[in-house]
């Protein structure tokens, strides 16, 4: 075989081997690098994350309005409630449809409340939570929240209930009362129940609210005694609502009436970090009164500013301190606002009178 015909052998393959066509300009191309596969994912992310926002807001509208066959359930439990409550007895109702209202839940230690809690998990429900239908759907608490609570942690699924007083304007005072039969409220939150009552019907008398919660005339003046303790004890109190009875209380705000609000502070500090008991610290703020009264003791000035029979306002004056109290925050903060600009203008008047560049 001569050279040329050993080359044209060799070459004669040459443009034979088959290759894959070329992809379409209008083919797409997975990307090789990971910038460029997260690049061409976004609009998939994106579609996903517009099914998503759409599927919870189905959700929420579902929970807002509830499911037919769930408000059939409510209405159910509501009947077997009502025939229950004829016979004396409890139903199941799931824990979840239990709701809690603001100022009905009683203090209670943690220590006591882990021995409530062991004691349901190995025992059953003595005594029911007593609760009161909602117009938007379960129910409200009325009583029981400690065992509500428990049988939350344990993962039990419904809870014994049973119905209270049903007449709306009589739940808190049944709340109340149910609260104070049941368990061993303190003297601090037995006025914060009456307070909140009071509050809430500001044309209910004393005498009223004697007659509806059936605790003694004297028992009642005693416990809203409380209310007339400076803030700095009333905030130790509600960190530690057992820090001291009524009869301590209403001592104590005897004294505040006399002029010595700082000997009682003083003595209430010395209680709250246990470095004296009650009677010491009654003891102790008298004495500080009995001591003094060789000076001038500025007596508390008070005056309640009213809407009809309503307390709008109640002012206590004391040496140079002044307090406020009115019966929402909201007219606290406006108030509050008030105060501002008025000594803002005392000050400027002061800056003025004596030479003081105002600032």
């Amino acid at each position: 075989m001569t050279i040329k015909d050993r080359l044209a052998a060799k070459s004669q393959n040459i443009g034979t081997t088959v290759r894959a066509p070329r992809a379409d300009a209008d083919t797409p191309v997975r990307p090789k690098t990971a910038p460029g596969q997260l690049m061409a994912s976004m609009p998939l992310l994106a579609e996903k994350e517009r099914e998503l926002q759409a599927a919870l807001s189905r959700a929420e509208a579902a929970e807002r309005e509830g499911s037919p066959h769930q408000q059939e359930e409510i209405e159910r439990l509501r009947r077997e409630l009502i025939a229950a409550k004829s016979t004396g007895t409890a139903i199941d109702i799931p824990v979840s449809e239990l709701h809690e209202v603001a100022g009905r839940r009683r203090f209670m230690p943690r220590e006591k409340y882990v021995e409530l809690r062991e004691n349901l998990r190995h025992n059953p429900l003595v005594q029911p939570i007593i609760v009161l239908p909602r117009n938007e759907g379960g129910f409200e608490i009325q009583s029981g929240h400690h065992r509500w609570d428990a049988y939350k942690e344990l993962g039990r699924r419904s809870v014994k209930c049973v119905l209270g007083d049903p007449t709306g304007s009589d739940s808190d005072i049944g709340a109340f009362n149910a609260n104070l039969m049941q368990s061993d409220l303190t003297d601090y939150e037995k006025y914060k129940g009456l307070k909140l009552i009071l509050s809430r019907y500001p044309e209910m008398s004393q005498a009223q609210l004697v007659e509806r919660t059936g605790i003694p005339k004297a028992s009642v003046s005693r416990l809203m005694s409380f209310g007339e303790l400076p803030p700095t004890a009333i905030a130790r109190l509600e960190e530690l609502p057992s820090l001291m009875g009524a009869t301590a209380g209403g001592k104590f705000a005897a004294l505040v009436r006399e002029g010595k609000e700082a000997a009682v502070v003083e003595a209430i500090e010395l209680l709250a970090t246990n470095k004296i008991d009650e009677t010491q610290a009654v003891k102790l703020a008298s004495r500080s009164t009995k001591q003094g009264k060789s000076e001038a003791v500025p007596k508390a000035e008070t005056h309640k500013f009213k809407i009809g029979k309503s307390v709008y306002c109640d002012m206590r004056m004391t040496g140079k301190l002044v307090r406020l109290e009115f019966q929402s925050e909201d007219e606290a903060r406006a108030v509050q606002a008030a105060i501002k600009e008025v000594v803002e203008a005392r000050r400027q008047e002061k800056c003025g009178e004596s030479g003081v560049v105002k600032k």
